[in-house]
């Protein structure tokens, strides 16, 4: 668990479209190896798999609940002026082509969070002024971002069927930019 001066309490977990797929051609995770924990090594917070084949895949990610005191919670970034989130990405293995998506989830915009693509390794600053919907959404900004309302920082790692995409990234030195 995170708990810290601008009011974060939260837990990491990961997750993946093998549920929903049925554990057909779906994203796998290697690391963390089991359902039940997910550890935090030296201070980062790492995985690795492969994207699947399915065609109705959406990927992976590990997220951090921002406001986990009974169930997750929305976490009101503007109150504790929180105005993004820097972090370091270390490992092997951003995905090829696909990036990671550092996305801001809230209940209004589970499916159309919006995010900021991250291709390399290294020191990444994500303020909420650069987030953007995907071009996927059939119309943009369809549901604006509210700060006040987030539940989850993701660090997804979208599909890329047909041809499947290796990752192994860990997420470290997370730390909130204020005002």
């Amino acid at each position: 668990m995170l708990v810290n001066s601008v009011g974060i309490n939260g837990n990491w977990f990961y997750y993946s479209d093998c549920v929903d797929l049925k554990n057909v051609n779906c994203s796998a995770q290697t690391q963390p190896p089991s359902t039940t924990s997910f550890p935090n090594t030296n201070g980062k917070m790492c995985t690795t798999g492969t994207t699947g084949t399915n065609a109705n895949g959406w990927g992976a990610g590990i997220a951090l609940e921002l406001n986990d005191t009974g169930g997750q919670q929305p976490y009101n970034a503007t109150s504790h002026g929180v105005k993004g989130f820097c972090f370091q990405f270390s490992g092997t293995k951003i995905p090829a082509g696909t990036g990671i998506r550092a996305a801001f989830t809230t209940k209004e915009n589970n499916d159309y969070a919006p995010f900021k693509q991250i291709s390399t390794l290294g020191q990444n600053t994500v303020l909420f002024s650069e987030l953007a919907q995907g071009s996927w959404v059939k119309a943009p900004n369809i549901m604006s971002f509210d700060a006040t309302q987030i539940i989850l920082l993701q660090f997804q790692i979208p599909a890329a069927a047909p041809t499947p995409v290796a990752w192994d990234f860990c997420v470290e030195g997370l730390t909130a930019i204020t005002q």
